[in-house]
């Protein structure tokens, strides 16, 4: 193994989620249904003010992004398309287009993703993006150049029953 890899204490117990930045929400939904028959989904605008606490790179800044989330099997996959500020979203589709952006696992109890933050970061990848929806709080880190391209996310999860959609597609219309 390359020894400029950093060799991490952790064992994921499994990636719950699977995320995709797309330009436009409802394309992207239509196409995943259409091709992988992923359906329903159930549509969030994380935005302020219920998007509180964010950080892109370091700075306290104000972003948001409209989401989908589906179920493939026990996988949830997640497509997102950027709607204000600098953010990690916005910043891929730039520099690369839409595609495949991070995975995800959340099942660490609070403490634990405390932890494994700081393990990461004592490796040398940052958090490069956060923030607190609702009072669940998320964490992105630079894992790019490790993880061949993509970012890891981490939660602390905390009011999910609390969150309402804008939508459920296809069987709720859902525009932009």
């Amino acid at each position: 193994m390359d020894p400029a890899i950093p060799q991490l204490e952790i064992e994921l117990p499994g990636i719950d989620q699977v995320a995709i930045v797309v330009e436009d929400l409802k394309d992207g939904m239509d196409r995943y249904r259409a091709i992988l028959g992923i359906e329903p989904w159930t549509v969030y605008r994380f935005e302020p003010p219920d998007l509180a606490e964010t950080t892109y790179r370091g700075d306290d800044v104000d972003y948001g992004m409209v989401l989908a989330l589906g179920d493939a099997g026990d996988t949830m996959i997640e497509l997102i398309e950027p709607t204000m500020g600098p953010n990690l979203y916005a910043e891929h589709l730039e520099e690369h287009g839409e595609g495949l952006h991070h995975v995800a696992y959340f099942g660490w109890d609070e403490d634990e993703t405390y932890e494994i933050l700081e393990t990461f970061e004592a490796a040398g990848m940052p958090i490069v993006q956060s923030g607190n929806y609702l009072g669940s709080e998320f964490w992105y880190l630079d894992t790019v150049d490790e993880l061949n391209g993509l970012c890891f996310e981490t939660a602390v999860r905390r009011n999910v029953d609390d969150r309402r959609p804008v939508a459920i597609y296809p069987d709720e219309p859902y525009s932009a």
